[in-house]
């Protein structure tokens, strides 16, 4: 076989393989769990389900725990995959802890309509931070709380706003950094839609910020984590957990870090 006809064979099965990845890449990065509960069903006694239509959506779900008089809530943003079910210990360890709790899903998980994309997941997270102003908590009682995907978000969410703190759990400089690493064969920072440059944002965030993250972590390499602290402004914190992985962080001692923070700043 002459070279021509193999070349043109690797060319086409690349662009091929670049249309998939184009056509596909929010199914690769959103991982939605179809299932939907309510808290109850989950467990959880004393749990309100909210319910909201905004502008991107007709039906966007939350589940909230009001605070203890003069405590803090946590406004909780999830990783890309699972539903609030899936979430629904954490709420209560972090109720029983003494916080409020907030935590929201994203269109198309757990029960919402719609499909996910950044900047409606986006828009929607700054509805939900004003939803919580309405019902009379201040913004320096409300902690941003990303977890994986969602520290974009929380980032996001804290520009132009006054928080009390922003914890970032296992975070990226940028999603596109992350494809660009992964797919290091294929121009993805010229094709990637959601690209999530928390980055480009953090500097420009004035609340306290606290990042914790696992050196073992094989989902988001701590060197994206370490970018992104690198470039977030005072007063920050850090604290590089060698013994955790993605999702272990907790049982590695990460909240009693995270706890600390909050009680420091706010």
């Amino acid at each position: 076989m002459r070279a021509g006809p193999i070349l043109l064979f690797i060319v086409g099965f690349y662009m091929l393989l670049a249309a998939y990845l184009y056509l596909m890449q929010r199914r690769l990065l959103y991982f939605p769990a179809s299932d939907y509960q309510t808290p109850q069903e989950a467990g959880l006694e004393g749990v309100e389900e909210v319910v909201v239509k905004t502008k991107y959506t007709n039906r966007l779900l939350a589940w909230y725990a009001p605070a203890p008089k003069g405590r803090p809530t946590i406004l909780y943003f999830h990783g890309n995959g699972g539903s609030l079910a899936t979430r629904a210990d954490r709420l209560d360890f972090l109720r029983q802890q003494g916080y409020g709790v907030l935590i929201t899903t994203y269109r198309g998980y757990s029960g919402s309509s719609g499909t996910p994309a950044e900047f409606p997941i986006k828009m929607d997270a700054l509805y939900f931070y004003h939803w919580l102003q309405s019902r009379g908590v201040s913004e320096s009682d409300i902690v941003l709380y990303g977890e994986s995907l969602g520290t974009g978000i929380a980032v996001a969410t804290a520009l132009n706003h006054q928080p009390g703190a922003v914890i970032l759990e296992a975070p990226y400089s940028a999603i596109v950094d992350m494809a660009a690493s992964k797919y290091w064969w294929m121009p993805v920072r010229w094709f990637m839609k959601d690209r999530y440059e928390s980055d480009k944002l953090i500097g420009q965030v004035s609340a306290p910020v606290f990042m914790v993250h696992g050196e073992l972590d094989e989902v988001i390499p701590i060197r994206h984590a370490k970018k992104l602290f690198a470039v977030a402004s005072q007063p920050k914190e850090a604290v590089w957990l060698q013994d955790a992985g993605h999702s272990d962080l907790y049982s590695k001692g990460a909240f009693d870090l995270i706890a600390r923070f909050i009680e420091r700043h706010l």
